[in-house]
């Protein structure tokens, strides 16, 4: 009985060390494989005591295709752009005189922007304003990707910085209300990741 269990043991072993060894030939650490065999052999002889042929090391696995996804992504970042209007309005006398702009800061696949783009559609008719997307990776926004690459989205009401990351439908009354009524002022917190990382 005890010749199966150290048998089933072994078998185990061997398939544990196999695994591993495969796991590391794919991804290319082959410098490693006599630490990790060693460390497996020296766990099975004296499960009780602490491994002492494991050293520690930093691996830092290359990504798969790295060069690949880096073209694919610069060529979808230039095909894929989301700027534009998302929607345009126009006041009771068929202008835009007095309707507020507001710029929608963002990316493509931005989950956070479609809230907000979705809390601005829920008023617009109360509150009528045009909404723009500018796309911070597009080539030639590259000032902004610098400002925004981490806060998207930021809102800019005619130009001038408003909010940053959500938006309640009550704070967007209160803005529209404020730019309409000519007493809308810039807002403190306007982002500036490029500035912090120098």
């Amino acid at each position: 009985m005890v010749s199966n269990t150290t048998h089933g043991s072994r078998r185990a072993l061997m398939s544990s060390r196999h695994c591993v060894r495969h796991f590391l030939l794919l991804s290319g650490v082959t410098s490693m494989m006599p630490t990790v065999t060693n460390a497996f052999t020296a766990n099975t002889r004296n499960r009780h005591q602490p491994v002492a042929s494991i050293h520690r090391r930093n691996v830092h696995l290359p990504k798969r295709n790295s060069i690949q996804l880096s073209s694919s992504s610069n060529e979808e970042q230039s095909t894929n752009s989301v700027t534009g209007p998302i929607y345009e309005m126009m006041g009771a006398d068929n202008s835009t005189n007095n309707i507020p702009n507001i710029q929608l800061f963002t990316k493509e696949g931005c989950t956070l922007c479609d809230k907000v783009k979705d809390v601005l559609s829920e008023i617009r008719n109360d509150y009528p304003h045009s909404l723009y997307a500018v796309d911070i990776t597009d080539d030639d926004k590259q000032v902004w990707f610098e400002k925004y690459k981490y806060d998207i989205p930021v809102l800019h009401m005619d130009d001038v910085y408003w909010a940053k990351h959500r938006l309640t439908k009550e704070e967007a009354i209160q803005g529209i209300e404020e730019a309409v009524g000519g007493e809308f002022e810039v807002r403190q917190g306007d982002p500036d990741a490029g500035r912090l990382e120098h």
